[in-house]
């Protein structure tokens, strides 16, 4: 009697894990726009362009926006001496394509465009030790229902068209980005080909993630929510190493009840 109960603890010891409680109970996959999760649907963008230069952070809109995002960010660092001895190669070859071209000039300004790009990049790596990275942004989206999914994708995409970012939606491909946007490391080879862009060192900086838009101060007093993330406002306006002095303007409509307690 004793030992069949010790085979029947150790048999339901080894039936479950840690793994089987947070796992979740179905995980459909047919639908090529989106994933399904426990009643959870995850749809996702994979940024594919950008400008070439920025005075501001590249995500700090999509960071500001109050909708439900993962973002993954991948940088994989070249070799410094191999990617000047390509570039090298690639320049001395599209110098020779640019003085054969004579007939098509759609084919002579792409030559041109990325023969100069190549006499840039070089010039940054050995003038102003510049250091070249392959950049890789991604998004997954998720809502619970349908409908609110495909509007807040429409509404991500237009965040990022505004702010010079080019998307593409990762139709047939969202469970690699769903695993590419969870804390696993993993740059998926089927999403590198599509996002896969060249970011100088100076560049790279308009690429920093961790961006906060609130306002708060430890002592500070409840003064409203902030219309672009509903963030809370707290102010401290007698803190003088942050303001100048106390006094305080407060703007709002007839009936707003602009009213402060201290």
């Amino acid at each position: 009697m004793k030992k069949n109960k010790k085979e029947k603890i150790e048999f339901y010891e080894g039936c479950f894990s840690v793994k089987d409680i947070i796992s979740p109970s179905y995980i459909n996959i047919t639908n090529p726009k989106y994933i399904e999760i426990d009643n959870v649907y995850y749809s996702g963008l994979i940024i594919s362009n950008y400008y070439r230069k920025y005075t501001d952070l590249i995500l700090k809109k999509l960071m500001d926006t109050n909708c439900n995002i993962n973002i993954s960010i991948f940088y994989e660092k070249q070799d410094t001496y191999k990617t000047i001895r390509d570039l090298t190669y690639h320049i001395g070859n599209v110098g020779v394509d640019l003085k054969s071209i004579n007939e098509n000039r759609q084919d002579m300004d792409i030559a041109a465009f990325t023969y100069n790009d190549a006499k840039y990049i070089r010039k940054e790596i050995q003038v102003n030790n510049e250091e070249l990275y392959f950049l890789y942004i991604y998004i997954n989206i998720h809502s619970n229902n349908i409908k609110e999914l495909n509007y807040l994708i429409n509404k991500i995409e237009g965040i990022c068209q505004s702010n010079g970012l080019q998307t593409k939606k990762a139709n047939f491909r969202q469970e690699q980005l769903f695993n590419s946007c969870m804390p696993y490391m993993i740059n998926n080879e089927d999403l590198k080909i599509t996002a896969k862009r060249n970011i100088l060192t100076s560049s790279l900086v308009s690429t920093y993630p961790f961006i906060s838009s609130s306002i708060f101060d430890d002592n500070g007093i409840f003064i409203g929510t902030n219309i672009y993330d509903n963030s809370l406002v707290f102010i401290d306006r007698f803190e003088k190493e942050k303001y100048k002095n106390a006094n305080m303007c407060v703007f709002g409509t007839s009936g707003a009840r602009k009213i402060l307690f201290y």
